[in-house]
């Protein structure tokens, strides 16, 4: 017996471990291949294709990646099918691709049984009436999605969400603070910029920049950013050099600062610098009539610029942390990250949390020629699920660091807010069910096969 898992992007191959793991638990001998990436590869499944680079945002790269995703894979994996014949055809997320393959697998009369499938989080709608007649089972993470479904005459059946299965932390706060050399009793402050390259080089930026901003208001603060499995430590430390580059080009022309903050600073340095001038120096005075000694004025311009190069250039104590996410999670006081799973999966651990997303240009313009802002109430998965604000969210050029610094102090330095916002966050983990979601999905799979779990 054979069955196939197709997973796109990191979170399906997450899923698809999971419960890939359960399938070779309950039934050892069974084969697994197909569509996924390291933690499914891991699970012991024979990948056909990886899925790690097939994650898009936008319309406009989901169109342009999934047309090249569809032309170089639906070919490979038809004949895949043809030639495996598999018992069951399991599909993980990724509606894009995942739909059509549901169609050509009813079409062969293989059996098809969708786990997280297109419209899982949402609560009206139905889009997803075709799937009543090209799947055999949807597993649905939610109630309200079951009962959905149900309504639509499709064959749903609620299983709860697996991510309580894998998100806790591997150390204490007291043995991580070690690990990275902080002080466990001063604030963390995670930074998670993402688990795509593209995703990285728009957040992470705007991230060190708020990181800067939030160490002047919180004493002590330390900045961790958690590297995720599929980037290495050697991208994330490029952009941190390429950071801390561009500001060093930028302090080059400190002598213009100079020019402009001497209007600024005159009046400031201007008595001090009076008494302390002998007789000999030159002087020069200002607008009000006070005279400066030149020098002294040069010396504390100099002193300010030199600060303010500083301020622009060095950042505050900020370690990486490589396949450590859920540590970060939950020994950061408060979190900076991207949209996407991780909100969610910081949610369930109780962080505190800012979201942000940052995209290129193209997103920028896309996002407000179809007034994204103003149809899409929420893009935060916390949020969507409360159908509530619980979380700021800054997207695109609102995501600036002064917004990103103005939410994220609160959370450390108001204690009624980061209260409020733990309370709703609990909320949202009760949302998402038991553990055990993949030893269900798992043992509803084997039923579809015929075969009884052990």
């Amino acid at each position: 017996m054979n069955i196939a898992i197709f997973s796109g992007e990191i979170s399906g191959d997450l899923i698809g471990g999971a419960l890939a793991q359960e399938l070779r638990r309950l039934a050892p001998d069974i084969e697994l291949w197909g569509i996924g990436s390291s933690a499914m590869r891991a699970a012991g499944v024979e990948l056909v294709a990886d899925s790690a680079e097939w994650g898009a945002i936008s319309i406009t790269e989901s169109i342009t990646r999934g047309v090249g995703i569809l032309a170089r894979m639906a070919p490979l994996l038809k004949q895949e099918v043809r030639r495996r014949k598999p018992d069951l055809l399991l599909l993980i997320d990724f509606g894009f691709f995942n739909v059509r393959a549901a169609r050509f697998a009813h079409s062969l009369g293989i059996k098809v049984l969708y786990y997280f499938p297109p419209g899982a989080w949402r609560r009206s709608g139905d889009r997803e009436r075709e799937l009543a007649s090209i799947t055999d089972l949807c597993a649905l993470p939610f109630t309200w999605s079951t009962e959905r479904f149900q309504q639509m005459g499709i064959n749903a059946v609620y299983v709860g969400h697996p991510l309580l299965e894998r998100v806790r932390p591997a150390m204490t706060r007291a043995q991580f603070a070690a690990e990275f050399d902080m002080d466990p009793a001063a604030p963390i402050i995670g930074l998670l910029p993402g688990s795509r390259r593209h995703e990285v080089a728009h957040n992470l930026p705007a991230m060190l920049d708020a990181a800067r901003l939030i160490a002047r208001d919180v004493r002590g603060a330390q900045f961790v950013i958690g590297v995720a499995s599929s980037l290495s430590p050697e991208t994330i430390a490029g952009y941190l050099s390429g950071h801390r580059e561009l500001r060093d080009r930028l302090a080059e022309h400190w002598h213009e600062f100079v020019q402009e903050a001497g209007t600024r600073v005159m009046k400031q340095v201007a008595r001090t610098a009076a008494a302390l001038a002998p007789p000999s120096e030159r002087n020069l005075v200002t607008a009000a009539g006070v005279v400066v000694p030149e020098n002294k004025l040069r010396e504390e311009l100099e002193r300010q610029a030199r600060a303010a190069r500083r301020a622009t250039t060095t950042l505050p104590p900020l370690v990486l942390a490589k396949g450590l996410t859920y540590d970060v999670m939950a020994h950061s006081d408060a979190l900076v990250t991207c949209s996407g799973t991780a909100t969610l999966e910081a949610a369930a651990l109780g962080t505190p949390m800012v979201i942000i997303y940052r995209g290129s240009r193209i997103m920028e313009l896309e996002y407000h020629l179809r007034g994204i802002s103003k149809k899409i109430t929420h893009i935060g998965l916390p949020n969507i699920l409360a159908e509530r604000r619980i979380v700021p969210e800054l997207i695109q050029h609102e995501a600036s660091p002064e917004a990103i610094a103005g939410e994220l102090v609160p959370l450390l330095n108001n204690v009624k807010r980061r209260s409020e916002m733990k309370a709703g966050l609990a909320g949202v983990r009760a949302l998402l069910g038991e553990e055990g979601a993949s030893e269900r999905t798992a043992r509803l799979a084997l039923e579809l096969t015929g075969r009884a779990s052990q």
